[in-house]
């Protein structure tokens, strides 16, 4: 039974942190144009906004997988799976507020978040099993 309640903890503090890691890249667009001192127009912005967007979808799902004590895929497609909802969600109720080509990027790159983000995630069990 202890195995079985690390096993859960360590599946939740998986899940948790992958949820912090998009939070926390996704954030890093706002202030990060004013770090730098760049002065991003409404367009530059938005095209800013979707790259960071897809960068913490990536972050999210490669932590999930790379932390998981037991089936990384699993954990890594869960937290995609949420972040494919929440990308359907705003394009369902913002979808009309944002121009087109935004709203296919971000609807395009869930395949590539979740193809990179278990490549990179898988990175440390491919590198554990071949010593």
């Amino acid at each position: 039974m202890p195995d079985l309640l690390k096993t859960l903890l360590l599946s939740l503090l998986a899940l948790v942190g992958a949820l912090v890691a998009l939070t926390l890249v996704t954030n890093m667009a706002s202030w990060l144009p004013t770090l730098l001192g760049l002065a991003l127009g409404n367009p530059a912005q938005l095209g800013w906004d979707l790259a960071f967007t897809v960068l913490g979808g990536i972050a999210a799902v490669a932590f999930a997988t790379w932390y998981a004590p037991c089936w990384p895929r699993s954990h890594g497609a869960g937290i995609w799976t949420l972040i494919a909802l929440g990308s359907g969600y705003g394009v369902w109720v913002l979808g009309g507020d944002f121009p087109s080509w935004f709203v296919s990027g971000l609807l395009a790159s869930l395949p590539v978040q979740l193809g990179l983000g278990w490549y990179i995630g898988g990175q440390r069990r491919r590198s554990a099993t071949s010593r």
